[in-house]
């Protein structure tokens, strides 16, 4: 199954490809990768005639992938699938961009057979190396809020081009909830140690194909009950807010590309600013991924954990087409 590029064979250097050079991948991942000292051997892009750069090389299909360890997947989300299966089959790690993929069947099927093929599947939420995220998780796992009884959590942005492929379902699988929702689900998840075990929705497309306005309310297994929303159609806002019996949380602004962010704890009548910066979390993730691969360790986010995140999608959208609350099945 798994032929001559298996993974640093007496060396240290992870070899890079990039599978889909649009903007993320130009202007957020390959600087990161640059900055972390990683090494860039191929780029995969069906306009290679777009792309110079010395010493990479560029090919228009994955097959024609050659001595690579693993490959950022940047591509629309209905071809992360059969893209990661086919890295996968000839034995090349991959790091896939959110969401996984269309839904949880095929976050499934993908992270199983990875896991037959033997090599490392991690999904870019670059929200888990936020330092301002793994702050807020430190003050709720250190019980200093208490019990954390009401959640609002919102990612919000005015979304401008939408003659672009996230606006048509065959190849995003949804809108707002796909693209920035699924930021929301992940963090609380990270943030609370606890998942989602019931949620009902409303959705509204704004005669568009897919969502631009949706909100759920969440039960998580901990007893927390979230509202979450997400938006493409309003002002840009990431927001999280924790209240539990003993004080209160802010976290704002960790989710955007632009790493950024601020904790504000609330007690006793007071506020305090709790301020903490580490790494450009694109570059962290970057680290991870390639600490991941060379030691044969999970990634901050493996494959499993992204199908955990795209059950809690897919409830969502039956919920709000339903018009009924679902529950969700944990194993």
């Amino acid at each position: 199954m798994k032929d001559s590029i298996i993974i640093l064979k007496g060396s240290d250097i992870v070899r890079w490809a990039i599978v889909g050079f649009g903007s993320i991948s130009k202007n957020r991942f390959l600087p990161a990768l640059r900055q972390a000292g990683g090494t860039l051997v191929s780029v995969v892009t069906s306009h290679p005639e777009m792309i110079k750069m010395d010493g990479v090389k560029v090919v228009t299909e994955v097959t024609h992938l050659k001595d690579v360890d693993v490959v950022y997947i940047a591509t629309p989300n209905a071809l992360h699938k059969d893209q990661t299966i086919e890295c996968a089959k000839r034995g090349i790690n991959v790091f896939c961009e959110k969401p996984i993929g269309m839904n949880a069947k095929e976050a499934y099927e993908m992270a199983e057979f990875c896991d037959k093929a033997g090599v490392t599947l991690g999904v870019a939420y670059m929200g888990r190396f936020n330092s301002y995220n793994i702050l807020a998780k430190n003050i709720i796992k250190s019980d200093e809020l208490g019990e954390i009884g009401i959640i609002k959590a919102s990612f919000s942005f005015v979304n401008t081009e939408r003659n672009k492929w996230r606006y048509d379902p065959s190849l995003s699988g949804g809108g707002a909830i796909m693209d920035i929702g699924i930021h929301l689900i992940n963090t609380l998840r990270f943030m609370l140690g606890s998942n989602v075990i019931e949620l009902e929705s409303i959705n509204d497309n704004l005669n568009y194909a897919v969502d631009q306005n949706a909100a759920s309310i969440m039960k998580f297994s901990n007893g927390s009950i979230a509202l979450v929303d997400a938006s493409f159609n309003t002002y840009p806002s990431v927001s999280f807010e924790f209240r539990g019996d003993k004080g209160m949380m802010y976290v704002m602004d960790t989710l955007f590309q632009d790493y950024m962010g601020r904790v504000i704890v609330s007690k006793n009548g007071a506020f305090q600013l709790r301020d903490y910066i580490d790494k450009n979390p694109y570059v962290l993730e970057i680290e991870d991924m390639e600490n991941a691969v060379k030691n044969h360790t999970k990634p901050a986010t493996d494959g499993w954990e992204a199908f955990e995140d795209m059950k809690v999608v897919d409830a969502w959208y039956e919920s709000a087409k339903a018009d009924k609350k679902v529950r969700i099945e944990w194993k």
